[in-house]
């Protein structure tokens, strides 16, 4: 049965490029119809008569190249290729053994030696020292004398290393007081050593003992000039000893220093 309607197929691949390039060709029409024309660059009237530097090196010479550039190949003047010669690989060796050949092992004698082998043995045995292990007495005996060093030992005492520098720590220290100045010394002063100042106290309290004994020997009754004058001395000079005493007396006793 045929059918009264003609379907004819449609190629829609052809039609679809066919229509891609009408809207291109539409596209670049209008592409065309709008197009402006190039703005030309500004230029200063300055240098306007000014030729360009790229102008001048387009249009200049190329410059033939030097004969100095034409340089020789390797080897073009080395000659005709030398032939080298050919070498042994494996080295000659002759002169360098040891051993002699084969041919004159007819001429070899052997020296033999009678040695009893068994004496020597036996000799060498003798003066051969064992390490034997150590015997049950001397392990003991080595224990004993352990424990009695550790018995003997005096535990809890300052060695005397450790004694001799406290010692000498001490004297530094001493040293060192001795030389610090005093902050309670007035300037210009300096302090009197130890010896001195007991030395000085040991004369005052002989001066004054002294001046006591003279003083007690001036006779009471009489009043004259002499005596007065004998008894007022006496007292300035117990005076001045007293209180030179209670200055020496004090722990420090700072001096003046002779410019």
């Amino acid at each position: 049965m045929r059918s009264n309607f003609d379907f004819k197929t449609k190629n829609q691949l052809n039609e679809n490029v066919r229509r891609l390039r009408e809207i291109q060709r539409n596209f670049k029409k209008r592409q065309e119809e709008k197009q402006e024309p190039v703005k030309v660059l500004w230029k200063s009237e300055k240098y306007s008569c000014v030729e360009s530097k790229i102008k001048q090196d387009i249009e200049k010479p190329v410059s033939s190249r030097p004969s100095s550039a034409n340089f020789l190949r390797a080897h073009s003047r080395a000659g005709p290729p030398v032939k080298l010669e050919s070498r042994p690989v494996t080295p000659d060796i002759t002169n360098k053994t040891s051993v002699p050949p084969a041919s004159t092992a007819q001429n070899v004698t052997l020296i033999r030696h009678n040695w009893d082998f068994i004496k020597v043995n036996g000799i060498n045995a003798k003066k051969a020292s064992l390490n034997r292990p150590h015997s049950l007495t001397a392990l003991d005996d080595s224990k004993k004398r352990q424990e009695d060093l550790l018995n003997n030992y005096h535990f809890g005492e300052v060695p005397s290393y450790l004694q001799k520098r406290k010692q000498e720590w001490r004297h530094e220290e001493d040293q060192r007081i001795a030389n610090t100045p005093d902050p309670s010394m007035p300037p210009g002063h300096r302090q009197l050593p130890e010896n001195e100042r007991k030395e000085t106290l040991e004369l005052l309290l002989a001066k004054l003992k002294d001046v006591v004994t003279q003083i007690q020997k001036l006779p009471i009754g009489t009043d004259t000039i002499r005596v007065k004058q004998q008894r007022q001395s006496l007292e300035k000079q117990l005076t001045e000893v007293e209180e030179a005493i209670k200055i020496f007396s004090r722990p420090k006793v700072f001096v003046r220093v002779e410019s």
